[in-house]
């Protein structure tokens, strides 16, 4: 008998203690989200974070080239671009983010490719400066048939049939709608070509850069942004009329402090998009910023559509939408 009321003395006591120990224990808020849940949210920012930078950019540049005097400086503008790149890029390397491990490279193994990265954000700056905005991001769309021609030219690279038709039905595309825009705007509609060329170079060369530095694409953009402000800095005292910023408007200035931030967040959610999904969705995110951009542009600029017009910009986006398809098929 004494022995049994030990025991259940003993049991009472244990009890009691997990009694206390589960109210000391704090419970899980009701708000609290699965891992999924979580991962889904973040890509989900990432997504929307790189779609609003892209068509905020686009317009932010617009207005701010609208300025005369900055309109004369735009090296100097894309100077200011690289530099936020750089400084957004190395806040990323740092606690608490830590978004990847920065990597220092030897600056003749990044100059050249940070050429082509100068020319191609210079061009396509002056594409936008001497082009409508529809125009302008339509003619960005030729990028991947321009690669595809490049690789075949040059490296005897070939792509499966379904993919070529898609470029034809691109090129098409984009074919119908610049033609009255060739008519009245032959310099614009050089620089634009000049500008997609230059991409199309850029995109070739970066992969195979990453693949001999053995990098990933933040590290490479990294080192490529402070090489890219160091090479333009002689070229803008050479070329740019320096603006008197005094004399700028408050909103101008505003815009092109938000550019150069904007430009940078635009190209860590490129990254981030593609490390966390693939490379399908940041493709198919592409095209439907393409189509926000191209409608915010033409309703802007009161642009009347002929059934040219609506043909074209409907087979570009087929095109580039069927090529990302079977890209990764």
């Amino acid at each position: 008998m004494e022995g049994a009321r030990l025991m259940q003395f003993g049991t009472e006591d244990s009890e009691e203690k997990d009694l206390q120990n589960q109210e000391r224990r704090p419970s899980l808020p009701q708000w609290e989200v699965s891992e999924s849940t979580r991962t889904r949210f973040i890509d989900f920012l990432c997504v929307a974070l790189n779609a609003s930078s892209t068509v905020l950019i686009v317009f932010l540049n617009k207005y701010t080239l609208s300025d005369p005097q900055l309109r004369k400086s735009q090296i100097l503008m894309a100077i200011w671009h690289f530099a936020a790149t750089f400084f957004v890029l190395l806040l990323a390397t740092r606690k608490p983010w830590r978004l990847f491990e920065p990597v220092r490279l030897p600056a003749l193994q990044v100059l050249p490719l940070s050429a082509f990265f100068a020319g191609f954000l210079v061009l396509n700056n002056l594409s936008l400066a001497h082009n409508p905005v529809g125009f302008y991001q339509l003619s960005k769309i030729l990028t991947t048939p321009s690669v595809v021609f490049i690789n075949f030219l040059v490296f005897q690279k070939t792509i499966p049939r379904e993919q070529f038709l898609a470029v034809l039905v691109t090129c098409v595309g984009v074919g119908l709608v610049s033609v009255q825009s060739f008519k009245g705007n032959a310099l614009g509609t050089g620089i634009a070509c000049a500008a997609f060329t230059t991409t199309a170079c850029y995109q070739i060369w970066i992969g195979k850069k990453m693949a001999d530095l053995k990098v990933d694409a933040p590290q490479l953009l990294l080192n490529q942004s402070v090489t890219a402000v160091a090479l333009l800095i002689p070229v803008s005292m050479l070329v740019d009329v320096f603006p008197d910023f005094s004399t700028i408007s408050t909103p101008t200035l505003l815009s092109l402090v938000a550019g150069g931030f904007v430009a940078s967040l635009l190209n860590l959610s490129q990254f981030l998009i593609i490390g966390r999904t693939s490379a399908l969705t940041f493709n198919i995110v592409s095209n439907v910023k393409m189509i926000a951009i191209l409608s915010l542009g033409w309703y802007t600029e009161g642009k009347t559509f002929t059934l040219l017009d609506i043909m074209g910009v409907l087979l570009a986006l087929v095109g580039a939408w069927q090529y990302a398809v079977w890209g990764r098929k």
